[in-house]
């Protein structure tokens, strides 16, 4: 069970970036907010898969590297709404897998737009009702947890705050319902470009379970992991980038075996780019 090259290249984002809440519009008091405006960013992720065969074969490995070029854009609709909007300006992919690079010029310009507080709790951010294209549903899925969402207290050195979260969608063939527990620590501040800015070190646990087919058979899917990450975000609003570290273990079950387990390293990087 070999997954395909596209359907990675479409999903890693979304395993590496930590869940933020979805919420509802309410009135947002406190210290910090995103600003408004416009921000280009470059996203670079590498997935390391390690499966093993069984029956005395060599475990089937492979790297796929997606490189993506994004234009952040942010709007204040008012004091408790921003609409958020997500350009891929490029995206492309590298693979050790003997397979065609997919083609993925076809995204270049795709816009995703949906609706989040100051602070970036998403209140939605989702492809239209009905959307059936698979690609669509998967950038939508991927970005909707791109901005790190903040507490509406103000930030401090060592202020902390838990998110949690459980998601239900279809990957891979799969149904699956995703669950995370974030937790957030304003670890220290710096000085980016001669721009104070706050680190934010998060660690999340993640569990997955879900069901899907092959070949007509049936399939069960768990999952359980974690993510490191550090993200930079300025005081005065400015999402600058992150580094983060994503280690998940999957174990697939048939009616015919006990499971075949998966090993899966994420790293992955968001570098702001100049203007």
């Amino acid at each position: 069970m070999r997954p395909r090259l596209v359907t990675l290249a479409l999903t890693t984002v979304a395993l590496t970036m930590l869940a933020a809440p979805t919420s509802t519009p309410a009135q947002q008091q406190g210290g910090f907010a995103y600003s408004p405006g416009k921000q280009h960013y470059q996203l670079t992720t590498t997935v390391h898969r390690n499966q093993n065969q069984g029956g005395g074969r060599a475990a089937f490995e492979f790297d796929v590297t997606t490189t993506q070029h994004v234009t952040l854009d942010l709007a204040r609709l008012s004091r408790d709404t921003m609409r958020v909007t997500i350009t891929i300006d490029s995206i492309a992919v590298t693979s050790e897998l003997a397979a065609p690079q997919p083609n993925l010029r076809n995204l270049f310009g795709f816009t995703m737009t949906g609706f989040a507080s100051p602070q970036g709790r998403i209140y939605s951010f989702d492809p239209a009702p009905g959307t059936t294209d698979q690609q669509t549903v998967a950038l939508y899925r991927a970005f909707k947890h791109f901005l790190v969402s903040f507490p509406t207290e103000p930030i401090t050195v060592g202020k902390t705050w838990v998110d949690t979260t459980t998601e239900t969608a279809k990957r891979d063939g799969f149904n699956v319902t995703a669950s995370s527990v974030t937790a957030s620590t304003v670890a220290g501040d710096t000085t980016v470009a001669g721009t104070r800015a706050w680190r934010i070190s998060r660690h999340a646990q993640i569990q997955q379970n879900g069901d899907g087919e092959e070949a007509g058979k049936p399939i069960h899917l768990l999952g359980e992991g974690s993510v490191n990450g550090v993200h930079v975000v300025s005081s005065d609003g400015v999402y600058l980038g992150s580094e983060s570290t994503q280690r998940f273990d999957i174990v697939l079950t048939t009616e015919e075996s006990e499971g075949t387990p998966i090993s899966q390293t994420i790293k992955s990087t968001v570098k702001r780019l100049p203007m």
